[in-house]
């Protein structure tokens, strides 16, 4: 089989990117949790943005690639982002995809279609340190659920999906700071990744992951599963192992 059309280690080759990931299957959730799945598209050199910071992802894949996010999307049952992922531009999801962003201050643009289209699916996860005034705002949006002190208690709020909501499939779409948080707490359980054939270059720009990083010779592997090339952009999917050093 040929690198350029399919390197599938768990499924058949799709023939054409219009059938890749298509009846998409998922290993059974780990107890307590929803299977978790980081969906990202980045420049060859691992940008994440083409524009400046607070710009949105936009124009960085090609329709394929857009076409694919949307396909990863309708096979989870739920999608979530970081607020600053979710401030730049407005967020639609497919229907009937509960949608889920992560707050540390409640700084939320309570009039992005995220909460509006439809109303009632949103779902927010802050801390317990939320001012009265500002819990109030949210609940006029959303289903807010505090979780931590400080800052938002990750491994709690994948918890409260899983036994108060139902999910089972929840697709993280960064960004970089959130996808750190959850690779450090062992909470990934695969990464889709589209390489656009293009370099930034941007020292100050967000990569895939992001954050203070492991410490010391600590390190997630990562095991290749399926990478499909459509013109020069390449779709990788990995399963993440667990961490060592």
């Amino acid at each position: 089989m040929s690198i350029e059309k399919l390197l599938d280690l768990t499924e058949e080759p799709p023939g054409t990117p219009d059938r890749l990931y298509e009846g998409l299957r998922f290993p059974e959730p780990p107890p307590g949790r929803p299977y978790v799945f980081i969906n990202m598209v980045s420049t060859a050199d691992g940008k994440t943005l083409q524009g400046p910071i607070g710009s949105t992802a936009a124009g960085l894949g090609s329709p394929t690639d857009q076409m694919l996010m949307r396909r990863l999307e309708e096979a989870a049952e739920a999608v979530m982002i970081g607020a600053g992922t979710l401030r730049p531009g407005q967020v639609v999801y497919p229907l009937p995809l509960w949608r889920v962003v992560v707050t540390r201050t409640g700084d939320l643009p309570l009039e992005n279609r995220f909460f509006t289209d439809p109303p009632g699916r949103a779902i927010v996860f802050a801390p317990e340190s939320l001012s009265a005034e500002t819990r109030e705002r949210l609940e006029r949006a959303a289903t807010l659920r505090l979780v931590g002190r400080e800052e938002a208690d990750l491994p709690a709020a994948l918890r409260l999906l899983r036994e108060e909501f139902g999910i089972r499939r929840l697709a993280l779409e960064g960004g970089a700071a959130i996808n750190y948080l959850f690779f450090e707490k062992g909470l990934v359980d695969e990464l889709f990744l589209t390489l656009a054939p293009k370099i930034k270059g941007g020292a100050h720009l967000p990569t895939v992951v992001d954050g203070p990083g492991l410490p010391g010779q600590a390190f997630i592997p990562m095991q290749l599963l399926s990478l499909y090339r459509d013109g020069s952009e390449l779709y990788l999917r990995y399963r993440a192992l667990a961490r060592e050093g």
